[in-house]
């Protein structure tokens, strides 16, 4: 867990500009930690990339959304959990990952996020969407 100075959580407003705060709270976080860092620069790529696609897609661009982030770092994992209330993930979206053109301009999400970390849960319930990301270190 990070420090008293440094809260294990921060909420932002769901947009693109915003997404910056989260990824500056989770490097403190790892850097706190001393995390190396490629694993930190995985576990902040794999943020960004699940936050933008929250702000784009799940809440469509409304500037009402917020997100929270909560990390979570032990001796052996970095956990990444991101809260959100916007559209869901569709079902199964984080079980396969397929593979995408070279020149396509969107549509990698996923899978950069599935290169990034170890493990994924995904649960939408009564509105609250939440995606944990895990990076073992070990």
């Amino acid at each position: 867990m990070p420090s008293p100075d440094l809260p294990s959580d921060i909420s932002v407003a769901a947009s693109l500009t915003e997404v910056r705060r989260l990824a500056e709270h989770l490097r403190m976080a790892c850097a706190e930690k001393a995390i190396d860092e490629l694993t930190a620069f995985d576990c902040e790529l794999a943020l960004v990339e699940a936050a933008n696609n929250i702000v784009e897609h799940g809440y469509q661009g409304r500037p009402q959304g917020e997100l929270t982030l909560i990390v979570q770092i032990s001796d052996d994992a970095v956990r990444i959990e991101l809260l959100d209330y916007g559209m869901p993930v569709p079902e199964g979206q984080f079980l396969h990952c397929e593979a995408v053109p070279l020149d396509a301009t969107h549509g990698r999400g996923t899978g950069i996020i599935q290169s990034c970390v170890d493990e994924i849960e995904y649960t939408s319930e009564n509105g609250l969407n939440r995606l944990v990301m895990i990076k073992r270190l070990t």
